[in-house]
C-alpha cells in the first residue's frame, strides 16, 4: 500500500555532528568518563539543595474556593411500567389523552 501521507519541504536544516568510523583513544575516552562523572556530581548536590530548600517551606493546604460550584439540574425521566407477568392481573384499560376527552364527551351527550 503507499503511503497517503505529504511530504511538505520546509527548507530547515538540522545541524547535527558527524560521527566518525574511528574508535575512541584512550584519552578521550577517560575525559569523556570523567565528565559524565563530575556532570553526576553537580547534579546530586543541585537535588541535595533543592532538597534542603522545599524541607524548610510549610505546606500551604488546601485551596479555599471563593465560589461555590452549582450543582447541574437533574432531570428525572419517567420510567416505563414494569413488565406485568401472567399471574398479574390485567387493568382495564381507559383511553387517555385526547380520545379519553372525546370518550367523555360523547359519554355526557347520551
Amino acid at each position: 500500500m503507499k503511503s497517503k501521507k505529504k511530504v511538505i519541504q520546509t527548507g530547515l536544516n538540522i545541524a547535527v555532528k558527524p560521527i566518525s568510523d574511528q574508535g575512541m583513544t584512550e584519552e578521550e575516552y577517560r575525559a569523556k568518563v570523567a565528565e559524565i562523572k563530575k556532570q553526576h556530581e553537580v547534579q546530586e548536590t543541585l537535588n541535595k539543595v533543592a532538597e534542603q530548600h522545599l524541607a524548610q517551606r510549610t505546606p500551604r493546604g488546601p485551596v479555599q474556593r471563593q465560589q461555590q460550584r452549582r450543582q447541574a439540574p437533574r432531570r428525572v425521566v419517567p420510567r416505563a411500567p414494569a413488565v406485568k407477568g401472567l399471574l398479574h392481573p390485567e387493568e382495564p384499560s381507559q383511553p387517555t389523552g385526547f380520545l379519553g376527552l372525546l370518550g367523555a364527551l360523547q359519554g355526557r351527550k347520551q
